[in-house]
């Protein structure tokens, strides 16, 4: 019955604190039933509070419109679609990693890009995979370099 309970409490502070980190970020507090189990139904951050994780304090990347937490938590990702991104004449220069937004930091001679989704976020090294322009592996810079095979 104790356990219950406490299951109980985690999941409704999960949910305040859910609430409050919504209406930080500027997401009002939703009005109506409807919308409530719209926002719980879609909400990756819930999910990950009522895993017992805690927020992260820059909200990840999105990876064709869904939070990718797996990036932040693993360090890295294979099989990326990387593009320029055409901005307007005079503009900090970016790509899209699957279909979001980078500010490319650096672009060495080797064909890699230091890239960051957000100016407080960890820089990541992008690369081709096996030479394939299709596809990019990313890996955390301070876990660069990546360990290979076996």
């Amino acid at each position: 019955m104790e356990d219950r309970r406490s299951d109980e409490r985690r999941a409704v502070d999960s949910v305040i604190r859910w609430l409050r980190i919504r209406e930080r970020s500027g997401h009002p507090a939703p009005t109506s039933y409807a919308e409530l189990v719209d926002a719980i139904g879609h909400s990756a951050l819930l999910r990950r509070l009522l895993a017992g994780k805690t927020p992260l304090r820059v909200p990840p990347p999105r990876s064709f419109g869904q939070p990718w937490y797996s990036l932040i938590e693993c360090g890295g990702a294979d099989g990326c679609e990387l593009r320029p991104l055409k901005d307007r004449p005079g503009a900090a220069p970016k790509v899209t990693v699957n279909e979001w937004a980078w500010d490319i930091v650096e672009e060495p001679a080797d064909g890699r890009l230091l890239i960051r989704y957000h100016r407080e976020a960890p820089v990541y090294i992008a690369e081709r995979e096996n030479g394939d322009p299709a596809r990019w592996r990313l890996t955390r810079r301070d876990l660069w370099p990546r360990p290979t095979g076996g």
